[in-house]
């Protein structure tokens, strides 16, 4: 199945985030927390952390675990999973001796803003400035959202459904640059700083399985290049100017997630013109299904093996339509209609 490449491409992705929660998992079941007379500690299969009470900075939380902070950079931070039991009584504790990390810099990244004077020169300009920016990322959010379930959902019309997709990043992009950094790209709880995380990782992950759904590429060959040019010039486009990115900060969230999505949406854009602007009048071949498959999981696929045809020389699998699938049966044949491309990215498609 050519499709096939693709998905081991990205499948160390799948495979870590597996791992990820595997891990989580076992640590929650035999994890433990104690808060003793002088420090705190947990006890976890990845092994031992501790905290004297005067070494803690402060603490932060999230859907999952609650995190304590030492004020020195050398000490690691203490990990609580909120599926444990007491998490609310351990959270009054530090709510009554310590400050909520993610509140405190909230409010410093507020007055930072508002005392920045390469945002205005008064403070009610730099108010107004960071109310348009945070009802521009609102915009743009919503956006994100809605292209996103037009594209996957229903997409029509078709090409401008798959160009809205392929807008939005790229507005987000805009809106980042053109704020001087007050629109972010990263999602920090309580931050003063508005953010399209929400815009670019849904549109984007939109677009990727629009293509993957519809396209059969035969070569990937000059696709994978051209992908990972844009995803460079993309990525130092977001860096350059931006505090919050820097490469030598590899514990940064937004480096890790920005990469492959960027690299996802780089493939995508390159597939849509490719295949969706390719005005050339295609071959036809004709093939026989030799079986049928469908693969279950987040999302259904359907798949036929077909007989060699054309540039096609040996028995391969293609994904199908659902509708496609289910009109035809083994030993049936099935018409292929072949075209080089727009970009010179071999592709095709099969129908009755």
């Amino acid at each position: 199945d050519v499709n096939n490449n693709f998905y081991l491409f990205f499948s160390p992705f799948s495979i870590a985030m597996i791992g990820l929660m595997v891990v989580a998992l076992i640590d929650t079941v035999k994890g433990k927390f104690v808060i003793d007379h002088e420090k705190v500690y947990t006890v976890s299969v990845l092994g031992n952390r501790q905290l004297y009470f005067g070494e803690i900075k402060g603490y932060r939380t999230n859907d999952k675990y609650i995190f304590i902070e030492p004020k020195e950079k050398v000490k690691k931070k203490v990990k609580i999973s909120l599926y444990l039991s007491k998490t609310d009584e351990i959270s009054q504790w530090l709510e009554g001796r310590y400050p909520e990390l993610d509140i405190m810099e909230a409010n410093q990244e507020e007055h930072e803003i508002l005392s920045s004077d390469e945002l205005g020169s008064t403070v009610a300009e730099r108010e107004e400035k960071l109310n348009r920016a945070r009802k521009t990322a609102k915009i743009l959010n919503w956006a994100g959202s809605i292209v996103a379930a037009w594209v996957l959902f229903y997409p029509t019309p078709y090409e401008f459904a798959l160009i809205a997709a392929m807008i939005i990043p790229l507005s987000c992009i805009l809106a980042i640059k053109l704020t001087n950094g007050l629109i972010k790209i990263d999602e920090k709880k309580n931050s003063a700083y508005p953010s399209v995380a929400l815009a670019i990782l849904l549109s984007i992950a939109g677009l990727i399985l629009r293509v993957l759904f519809d396209f059969n590429i035969l070569v990937y060959d000059k696709a994978w290049t051209p992908s990972a040019l844009i995803t460079v010039a993309l990525t130092f486009l977001l860096v350059i100017g931006d505090k919050e990115l820097k490469f030598k900060d590899v514990k940064s969230y937004a480096f890790f997630l920005i990469i492959p999505f960027l690299f996802a949406y780089s493939y995508a854009s390159l597939i849509v013109i490719n295949c969706v602007f390719d005005r050339a009048i295609p071959e036809t071949y004709n093939a026989k299904i030799l079986s049928k498959r469908i693969s279950s999981g987040k999302t259904t696929t359907y798949y036929f093996e077909l007989t060699p045809w054309g540039p096609q020389k040996k028995v391969d699998e293609v994904s199908v339509s659902e509708d496609l699938y289910n009109k035809l049966n083994k030993d049936e044949n099935v018409n292929i209609y072949f075209s080089k491309g727009k970009l010179e990215i071999p592709w095709f498609m099969v129908t009755e």
